[in-house]
Order: C-alpha cells, then structure tokens, then sequence
C-alpha cells in the first residue's frame, strides 16, 4: 500500500463554473455592444476616524490604517485590499 495521499476534492466544482462562463459569453455576445453592460456598487462608510466599513452585495469587510497612519489595525488598509484583488 503505498503512503501518498490522494488529492484532496475542492469544494468548487470547475467545470461547472467554466459552463457558467461559457453560457455568458454566449448570452453577453448575442446583445449589442452598447447593451452589454455589468453593474457593480459598492458602498463605504467611516465607522471612527479611518475605520472603515465597506459593503459589497452580501459582503462586508473593515478596513483600518496601520498605527503609523493613525489607524488602529483592526483590518487590512484599503491598499492591502486593492494588492489582494491585483493577486486573485
């Protein structure tokens, strides 16, 4: 028997999600450029000083500066943010 483990199963199931891909791509081509168009709203909000608090459809993250930009820590800085969405 040998002692290599098996492959863990993610939880997302890829070729469902490229399936999804596909469906629009196809749906967002059969429209009209000037038609073809995406919403998305976020909102912010200052909870003290520059704690923030930001909403975007059903999520919500707080952001904070570091101690040396008078913040408090209490999450990541808006910047930390942008470089994490640059990484995914």
């Amino acid at each position: 028997m040998s002692n290599t483990p098996l492959p863990r199963r993610g939880r997302v199931n890829l070729q469902k999600q490229m399936h999804e891909i596909e469906r629009l791509r196809v749906e967002m081509g059969a429209k009209q450029p000037d038609q073809r168009t995406v919403t998305t709203r976020a909102v912010a909000r200052i909870i003290e000083d520059v704690h923030l608090e930001g909403r975007m459809g059903k999520f919500t993250v707080e952001a904070d500066e570091p101690l040396a930009r008078g913040g408090t820590e209490k999450g990541a800085s808006p910047l930390q943010f942008l470089m994490m969405g640059t990484a995914f």
